[in-house]
């Protein structure tokens, strides 16, 4: 296989196989030192992740299970959620498979580093060894990860009133380990047809995760009735998540008579997919091990730096789209129209976010009325529930404000501010937002659910619109923010990050939650608790405005205007030097 990724006869010559091994030893050399460090580094990580797992969750895992053994977690919900195995542990399943796959489009288990992508791989010289140790070191690592949580899955059930807990724990251990293989493989299959998924890719995820949304809605209609019915066993046989699901189920208690095929056809899959990825792993194409490569240096880089919104620029700069766009608004004949027209025309672009909105909004109404009808200590931590998933759909419809504040040249040239920008990008997720909320508020009217709640939701439009305007234009985090101050308890580093990130949401949350509290508790909405909201949603937009002038210093409508002062004041010089001559 060449560089370009032209495939090469599977031996390859005498000749091409002794370059290759003077090659790979001649790196084994000049790595032996970057070698030691990076194992060193690993060692350290790991002794540090099992420091945290003995002191945190050791005690933790013990408490757990002195408290079901005494049945203190048995109840009624713990009932529901072991009825529901047969369907929730697949489609769990099915969705670790579906995120590796999808984190596969930038990273992928076969990852390079840069000096390898540029010097390496143009040399003539045989792929598989320089690819196959990257793919068995994802895969090993992949095992154990999986090894790892599904052993933990199964305890915690056991824990919930299953059976005993050693063959839970090796049940959900085989289900772990099997299903984090397969993700690798599938991982690999992206990663070996990358220019397939990059022009189709959108479509097939999407069609994806939108199953997906349906499997998270069957499970929720399983848990509240505590039977999985017929579906259950669809699921079970649906794929190889279902097949490695078989043994948790029918250790858990299930009906599940064909487990041990089942478990035969997992084990198959999955090295029948191991195997394929091995032999695929060498004709992965150079273009894509680069563009991972790239991404991947790039999304470290703003890690290290907690610069989360260029990490997601990388990631989003592989998606390819197509010239002519699928769906087109007229253009506006009023300037004040231009930025609400943007802002429409990129989510019609994106319907994935109206989608989340949807959804987002959806639930914040639910948890609303749930919470109308649940006790004190209940109630508080629905309120807060319900204001977050209003937040974030708030937060999926100004995502045309977050690209704008991380791209300013795209509205250098609009005849606005960018102070005036913050409020314009306000029009269109207000007006969605409400619309949403008052469709489902109108909607649960016949059916009985609609609460004075619902109301505070509709009222609390502005404030959250104005906290994920703040947060669309917060920019990078302040290099004293980074810093901390030394404290007998440690720096604060962590926390004034956290806290900056959040800063927006965080005060829209403190200041709402009590009103939409206080209307539960009271079942009834005031005057004053609108007034309270619509004055906390003017100075969230303040806020915001604010915040959009200091990021971006001085607006460009103000330097049009200097720049025109400058122009007048060189024509009357000119004019003067021409009169007195």
């Amino acid at each position: 296989m060449t560089g370009t990724g032209e495939r090469r006869p599977a031996s390859g010559t005498d000749e091409l196989r002794r370059r290759t091994a003077e090659t790979m030893d001649f790196l084994h050399e000049a790595r032996a030192s970057a070698r030691r460090s990076k194992r060193r580094s690993n060692a350290l990580a790991l002794y540090g992740l099992a420091l945290v797992a003995a002191f945190w969750g050791g005690p933790f895992l013990a408490a757990a299970a002195r408290a079901g053994g005494r049945g203190d977690w048995h109840g009624s919900a713990s009932d529901h959620l072991l009825a529901s195995l047969p369907v929730t542990v697949p489609v769990l399943l099915a969705l670790v498979l579906l995120s590796v796959a999808r984190s596969a489009v930038w990273r992928g288990p076969v990852l390079v580093d840069l000096p390898t992508v540029f010097w390496v791989l143009p040399l003539p010289v045989l792929r598989g060894p320089l690819l196959l140790p990257r793919f068995r070191a994802s895969a090993l690592a992949a095992g154990a990860a999986g090894l790892v949580g599904g052993g933990l899955l199964g305890f915690l059930l056991s824990v919930a009133g299953g059976t005993a807990w050693l063959p839970l724990s090796a049940a959900g251990a085989w289900a772990g380990t099997t299903t984090a293989l397969t993700a690798v493989a599938l991982g690999l299959l992206v990663e070996r047809h990358d220019h397939a998924v990059a022009r189709r890719g959108a479509r097939i995820f999407g069609a994806a995760w939108a199953l997906m949304a349906c499997a998270a809605g069957l499970c929720a209609l399983v848990v509240t009735q505590g039977r999985t019915e017929w579906y259950g066993t669809l699921l079970l046989w649906s794929g190889p998540w279902g097949w490695a699901a078989q043994p948790l189920v029918a250790v858990a208690g299930h009906s599940a008579p064909g487990w041990i095929p089942a478990m035969a056809l997992s084990a198959a899959c999955t090295l029948a997919a191991l195997l394929w990825a091995r032999r695929e792993t060498p004709r992965i194409p150079e273009a894509a091990l680069r563009n991972r490569a790239t991404v991947a240096s790039q999304v470290t880089a703003s890690l290290f730096t907690v610069d989360l919104r260029q990490a997601r620029s990388a990631v989003r700069g592989l998606r390819r789209r197509g010239a002519r766009p699928a769906l087109r608004l007229p253009m506006p004949r009023r300037t004040w129209l231009i930025v609400p027209w943007r802002d429409a025309t990129g989510l019609l672009r994106a319907p994935g976010r109206l989608l989340w909105a949807v959804l987002w909004a959806a639930t914040a109404l639910g948890l609303s009325s749930v919470a109308q009808h649940t006790g004190a200590r209940g109630q508080a931590v629905l309120c807060v529930a319900a204001l977050v998933a209003e937040y974030l759909a708030a937060a999926q419809l100004t995502e045309p404000a977050r690209l704008d504040s991380d791209d300013f040249r795209r509205a250098s040239r609009l005849p606005f501010a960018f102070r005036s920008l913050a409020l314009q990008h306000a029009w269109v997720p207000g007006a969605l937002l409400l619309a949403l909320l008052g469709a489902g508020t109108a909607a649960a009217g016949p059916a009985g659910w609609r609460t004075p709640g619902d109301a505070v939701l509709i009222a609390a439009v502005p404030a959250m619109v104005g906290a994920a305007l703040v947060s669309s234009y917060r920019g990078a985090v302040p290099a004293h923010v980074m810093i901390g101050t030394e404290t007998p308890m440690g720096n604060t580093a962590a926390i004034q990050t956290a806290v900056w990130y959040a800063r927006g949401p965080l005060a829209a949350l403190v200041l709402s939650v009590p009103v939409l509290l206080a209307v539960a508790h009271g079942d009834r909405i005031g005057a004053g608790h609108l007034v309270w909201l619509l004055a906390l949603g003017a100075a969230g937009l303040w806020w915001a405005r604010r915040t959009a002038g200091r990021l971006h210093g001085a607006p460009s409508g103000r330097l049009r205007r200097t720049e025109r002062f400058l122009q007048a004041g060189r024509r009357l010089r000119a004019f003067l030097l021409t009169r007195l001559k």
